[in-house]
């Protein structure tokens, strides 16, 4: 009973309607390379882009917000290019390979911001996609930080039921995602790894960093592609509200 009255007041703090009043987006930040070193985007093999997001500054939580990015775009200043680089340019002049780095902000209101990262890469005759996601609070102990996804739920109380090195609503989104998997196989509707098991499902990713939430509030989980089906499928996403993860509770 103590446990279904903690659960329920943990509800009702996360899901209640916020007056939003969304960060204002400032100029992002932009950069180029081009390799070998010396060369341009006319004369390149590989280049490697970003576009990060920044904001309006009006608090010390905005300021440490873009203070994450600024230092996320000094390291990827520095990195050098992948191994299997492309040297030699495309037919059409421009670099026959390349990483791109951009985002998109997905959850924007009072309490959180959300923002996801798309990196695409193309190497030989390969392009790939994957995720980043990042949760940051924007009020409370963790303002302006990444959290979690139980620090984001406000279930890190719950932590006592955990079993392992698992958290609490890990546990909870390992089932609800592993339920939808057999369902979906079941009516014949995805297909996945043959012999995927949810030992698989576990460490194909991990709930407390590979989600991001929606302009809902959701909580949208992600698989990159590959990881348990097809990688023409592309990454996978599973979204829930913190009441369907909460009504995994047995």
């Amino acid at each position: 009973m103590k446990r279904l009255l903690c659960l329920a007041i943990a509800l009702c703090l996360v899901t209640v309607p916020a007056f939003a009043q969304p960060l204002g987006e400032a100029q992002p930040l932009t950069d180029a390379r081009y390799y070998p070193d010396g060369s341009d985007a006319a004369t390149a093999g590989y280049a490697s882009t970003y576009r990060l997001p920044q904001f309006v500054e009006t608090d010390e939580t905005d300021k440490a917000i873009n203070a994450y990015f600024s230092s996320l775009a000094a390291s990827l200043a520095d990195a050098a290019p992948p191994d299997g680089a492309i040297t030699a340019q495309a037919a059409d002049g421009s670099p026959a390979g390349y990483t791109h780095l951009d985002y998109r902000v997905t959850c924007n209101t009072d309490d959180f911001l959300s923002v996801l990262l798309s990196s695409q890469q193309f190497l030989g005759s390969t392009q790939t996609e994957s995720w980043t996601g990042l949760v940051f609070a924007l009020d409370g102990i963790y303002a302006g930080k990444p959290v979690t996804l139980s620090q984001a739920a406000g279930l890190e109380a719950q932590d006592d039921a955990a079993t392992g090195s698992e958290s609490y609503v890990s546990q909870l989104t390992y089932g609800l995602v592993w339920e939808i998997i057999q369902q979906q196989e079941a009516a014949g509707n995805a297909v996945y790894d043959p012999d995927l098991t949810l030992d698989g499902l576990k460490h194909a990713f991990s709930p407390e960093s590979d989600f991001y939430l929606d302009e809902n509030g959701n909580f949208v989980f992600y698989l990159q592609a590959g990881a348990i089906s097809s990688e023409v499928n592309g990454i996978l996403t599973f979204p829930f509200s913190l009441a369907e993860l909460l009504s995994a509770v047995q």
